[in-house]
């Protein structure tokens, strides 16, 4: 686990440091082309690189997963850290458990609510944030 968790220090260091764009495709996705609208994963590859770079506010307003990934992560590093210190037997009292449903769920939750309010705000209020479809609307 220690070697999994320095892996990706290091990957992030070394994608803060000598990435200067991430972007795995150039222009829009096929759904925004069609519909003129962001898809639920528009702006997640620009929160990583924001979230790289500390700026949680850029990273929160381009994409919340990222965000909310990072500490769900966090937290399941503290729990697995829990059991291996202080629980000798699985079926213990004070054994943690590493992943609830409900965290899943309030992903989805996430992805669509976000995917509903950018789209709202984009089509009603002429407000966004990324810039990509200001040109449509």
């Amino acid at each position: 686990m220690t070697l999994i968790l320095a892996a990706a220090l290091f990957f992030a260091w070394y994608l803060k440091t000598q990435v200067s764009d991430v972007a795995f495709q150039e222009g829009a996705c096929r759904f925004s082309q069609t519909f003129h609208l962001y898809c639920p994963g528009c702006g997640g590859t620009r929160a990583v690189k924001h979230l790289l770079h500390f700026d949680l506010v850029r990273s929160f307003l381009s994409h919340p997963v990222p965000i909310y990934a990072g500490i769900l992560l966090l937290r399941i590093w503290v729990a697995l850290l829990h059991n291996a210190l202080f629980c000798r037997q699985p079926s213990g009292k004070n054994h943690w458990k590493l992943f609830y449903q409900w965290e899943m769920w309030t992903i989805l939750v996430v992805v669509i609510g976000f995917f509903i309010l950018r789209n709202v705000a984009l089509v009603v209020f002429k407000w966004d944030y990324l810039g990509d479809m200001a040109a449509y609307w």
